[in-house]
């Protein structure tokens, strides 16, 4: 089996990013960063020996950056995946991922999110440096009117589970409230292939970076992030980690905050739990569901989402390198 170059890249303190890899074929690394994707942007940074597996590194302005890291004749591109936006905590870059083609998902062209609304002008101003020229808003109408975006989007309503309409007794423990998620998922897959189909065309033919979101960023959001990457050749491993993201970057005030809420609609607490987590198994077992009951995910996309040939073979152009 080829071994598979990986680069991670993380904010430390200060600022700086601590980069680490797992590098084939060469004693050495060089490490270079630059504003875009492109490492011809790319300012050279540091040289280390392979073996280190890890450097810090201090980046010249504040912003987003990217790192491009070269051993042995391969280089790789990579960066944080979430962008740190203060009104945003689970905005996050779907680039980088090794497809089964042998490229990666891009860098800087889809991003997945919670809530933007609470974006603060300076988040908005680095939101605006990612160059978005859309926004896909997942939510219903009514979350809509509670709580605004901040720019101009495009309305994709993914029909989803309501809380409210929930049986508190249906979800009494933590993995009821797991079920509850799946059951979920799977009426989001039965009922919203017109709507993944609008969604993947738009982002085949989009002129720069977009950028789709829910409430939490965690179901609808996340269901949309999973097929997205499946039909890009994402390995299973990778979309489910991808999916298990969400409650890495959810904070434990928020997630008590919202545990409560459902608590005070009836909800016993660790069903609460349950439906707001990210378990690898739900998406596991509705991409399951998606091969056996759905053909796969060429056949749903062709099929049930709508989509041409020419804009399914478009978006994996566009979005792989």
């Amino acid at each position: 089996m080829q071994h598979q170059n990986r680069v991670d890249v993380e904010t430390g303190e200060g600022g700086c990013l601590i980069v680490r890899w797992d590098m084939a074929g060469g004693d050495h690394v060089d490490l270079a960063v630059g504003p875009t994707p492109d490492p011809r942007d790319h300012v050279p940074s540091a040289r280390v020996p392979t073996s280190a597996g890890s450097v810090r590194l201090a980046v010249p302005s504040p912003g987003r950056h990217y790192v491009s890291v070269s051993s042995g004749g391969v280089s790789v591109v990579s960066a944080t995946r979430r962008v740190p936006f203060t009104g945003a905590t689970n905005f996050r870059d779907l680039g980088g991922y090794p497809t089964a083609s042998g490229g990666r998902t891009r860098w800087g062209k889809v991003f997945r999110s919670d809530l933007l609304h609470a974006l603060t002008p300076e988040d908005l101003v680095a939101f605006d440096g990612l160059g978005v020229s859309t926004i896909y808003d997942l939510r219903r109408d009514e979350e809509r009117e509670d709580a605004p975006g901040p720019r101009a989007a495009v309305h994709l309503t993914i029909p989803s589970h309501r809380v409210g309409d929930t049986d508190p007794g249906t979800v009494h423990d933590r993995r009821a409230g797991e079920e509850w998620l799946l059951e979920d998922y799977r009426s989001i897959l039965a009922v919203a292939g017109p709507v993944f189909g609008r969604l993947f065309s738009g982002l085949a033919e989009a002129d720069g970076p977009a950028v789709f979101h829910c409430w939490g960023g965690k179901d609808r959001t996340g269901m949309t992030a999973a097929l997205l990457l499946t039909w890009l050749g994402v390995d299973r491993d990778r979309v489910f980690d991808d999916y298990e993201l969400t409650s890495s970057y959810t904070t434990p005030d928020s997630l008590a905050k919202v545990v409560d809420l459902f608590v005070e609609s009836g909800i016993p607490r660790p069903g609460a739990l349950g439906m707001l987590g990210t378990p690898r198994w739900v998406m596991a077992e509705v991409l399951t569901v998606l091969d056996g009951e759905y053909g796969g995910i060429e056949t749903y996309l062709l099929g049930s989402a709508g989509m041409t040939p020419h804009a399914a073979a478009a978006l994996r152009a566009r979005l792989v390198a």
